[in-house]
């Protein structure tokens, strides 16, 4: 990576910082017309066109920063989120796999495939194992909890979806109290 390129791309977080987004949208162009698979200017690049609800347009652009950048797994749950979003459960579930193949830590792309698996698919087995992972980086995470706590009770895992409602509304999660109140 070029030191001018980098003064550009650091020109350009520091617009997207500002929320300047057509600025930082133009100096990112910039970036990649100089370096076309450089990571950050085709993440944020990315991010501006997801921002932007032009969702084909976006989608276009992802799996064009994905051809630059394959083993991204911030691209990938990106897409993933894309997908989810617009009611494509099978493609956003392809993408979320393959950020966490890429990089299991990603906490994002672990509750998107969770809330696919959960919401979408009615895989509620799946859907844990995901819920867990993502809640190994954020356990004081009341949505998180909240939601294995349902796919538990669909699992007919009473006990664990007790203690998972319990911590969220422990947290504050309004609709973990209601379902206390319900079934427990």
């Amino acid at each position: 990576m070029g030191q001018k390129t980098e003064k550009i791309y650091k020109r350009a977080k520091e617009n997207l910082d500002k929320q300047n987004h057509e600025h930082a949208l133009r100096l990112l162009n910039e970036v990649l017309n100089r370096e076309p698979s450089h990571p950050q200017a085709l993440r944020n690049k990315a991010l501006l066109k997801v921002l932007n609800e032009n969702d084909k347009e976006a989608e276009q652009f992802l799996l064009f920063a994905i051809e630059q950048q394959p083993d991204d797994d911030q691209l990938h749950q990106l897409l993933g989120t894309l997908y989810h979003n617009n009611g494509k459960p099978h493609k956003a579930l392809a993408q979320f796999n393959k950020s966490i193949a890429a990089n299991p830590d990603n906490e994002i792309a672990q509750q998107g495939a969770a809330m696919v698996y959960a919401h979408m698919l009615g895989e509620h087995e799946q859907a844990i194992t995901h819920f867990t992972k993502a809640l190994e980086s954020d356990p004081k995470n009341a949505e998180l909890l909240f939601n294995r706590g349902c796919s538990y009770m669909i699992a007919e895992k009473m006990d664990e979806a007790e203690q998972d409602l319990r911590k969220a509304a422990d947290l504050k999660h309004e609709k973990a109290h209601e379902m206390l109140k319900k079934y427990f």
